[in-house]
């Protein structure tokens, strides 16, 4: 699978899917946007799910590094299925839990698409493996998980803090046209300071 385009946003049903969530198309597009990505940047992507997000990075980063990890065997294997699916050979896929099994250096960005259980820890480890001025961007769901990252970015002096709440219905034909909401999701972005 080969994706011509110069701009995100590749359907899901190009990728391999199992029974770990995707991000869809529409907000993966709206979280690329905010990593403000350009070739050359290392990026992490923590709870990589089906590699979704990865393969995008990467594409977008054909001269830097993509790091996705995730705890899910699952995740794991349909990450790596995607990354090769895609034919990409800047990314390496690891298991484990965050932030223990997060590698230690520094990133030019952050992406959190999971983590809910260990999020102080995994905001601690992105403030501290953030390079000055880089970027995090994290996608989501519930609203105590939303306003405990917002606070929590504050708390370790992240600037720019920014949250878009991301509502989609997709157009589907029955009898006639209809719009089918999906699930409300939250974007937070924030900067490291200098």
């Amino acid at each position: 699978m080969t994706w011509k385009y110069s701009t995100p946003g590749i359907p899901e049903e190009e990728f391999m899917r199992g029974q770990v969530p995707i991000t869809k198309t529409e907000v993966r597009v709206l979280a690329l946007a905010k990593l403000k990505l350009m070739p050359h940047l290392h990026v992490l992507d923590i709870g990589c799910g089906t590699g979704s997000v990865t393969v995008e990075i990467a594409l977008q980063c054909p001269q830097g590094r993509v790091i996705a990890i995730d705890v899910d065997d699952e995740a794991v294997s349909l990450t790596k299925g995607n990354v090769q699916r895609f034919s990409l050979t800047n990314v390496e896929v690891l298991t484990g839990p965050a932030p223990e099994a997060l590698p230690d250096v520094i990133f030019d960005r952050i992406f959190i698409g999971g983590a809910s259980q260990r999020l102080a820890e995994v905001v601690s480890y992105t403030k501290d493996h953030l390079a000055a001025g880089g970027i995090m961007v994290a996608n989501t769901i519930l609203l105590e998980s939303t306003c405990r990252l917002l606070n929590l970015l504050e708390e370790q002096g992240f600037q720019q803090i920014e949250c878009i709440s991301v509502n989609i219905a997709r157009g589907e034909k029955h009898s006639g046209w209809m719009m089918k909401a999906l699930n409300p999701i939250y974007i937070i972005n924030a900067c490291r300071g200098r």
